[in-house]
């Protein structure tokens, strides 16, 4: 009998044993599910945010296009001002050109190098405005190819038939703004 009772303790205790631990893992379920739901929540917000950048980034570019668009059409000619990069601009005897940032974050400097070359048979005095426009299409800056900016040491400004030469300087900014166009009047 002392035996019966014993072994019956031991049953209820188990029974109890698995009780607990069966509300324990339920409980621990409850919690895991619960941080489960909430992290495929995250992942659902964060796809939504992905996704959302993802059409402000080609609302952005749109707006950009549509700009650069209406700047190019109100001013005919314009050229995209890229920085350290050969221009060919191939108009009369202008042959390319090349601009370079310099300078401060406060003083910012913008220069040129300007190549001309006259193919034909005649010699001719150069005749070369730059000008410099800003996002909108506004004008911030010009300068002339003068005979004291070429590399060059001929004495007179005339360029003769076959000749070379490269012409470099500083743009003097009318306006406190960075020039994104440019346009160039060869006469």
């Amino acid at each position: 009998m002392l035996v019966s009772m014993v072994l019956g303790a031991l049953l209820i205790v188990t029974g109890v044993g698995w009780i607990v631990t069966a509300y324990k893992l339920s409980s621990m379920n409850d919690l895991f599910l619960g941080r489960e739901v909430a992290v495929r929540g995250e992942d659902a917000s964060a796809d939504n945010l992905r996704s959302k950048v993802a059409a402000l980034e080609q609302q952005v570019s749109k707006l950009r296009e549509e700009k650069a668009s209406l700047v190019q059409n109100r001013i005919p000619d314009l050229n995209p001002l890229a920085f350290d990069a050969i221009v060919p601009i191939g108009e009369r005897y202008l042959k390319n050109i090349r601009f370079t940032r310099t300078g401060t974050e406060q003083q910012k400097r913008f220069g040129y190098l300007a190549v001309l070359q006259n193919d034909g048979q005649r010699s001719i005095n150069p005749d070369v405005t730059i000008i410099l426009f800003d996002a909108l299409g506004v004008q911030v800056g010009m300068a002339q190819l003068a005979k004291d900016e070429t590399s060059s040491d001929m004495g007179n400004d005339e360029l003769n038939a076959g000749e070379s030469r490269s012409y470099f300087s500083q743009v003097k900014l009318t306006r406190d703004r960075d020039p994104e166009y440019f346009h160039v009047e060869v006469r």
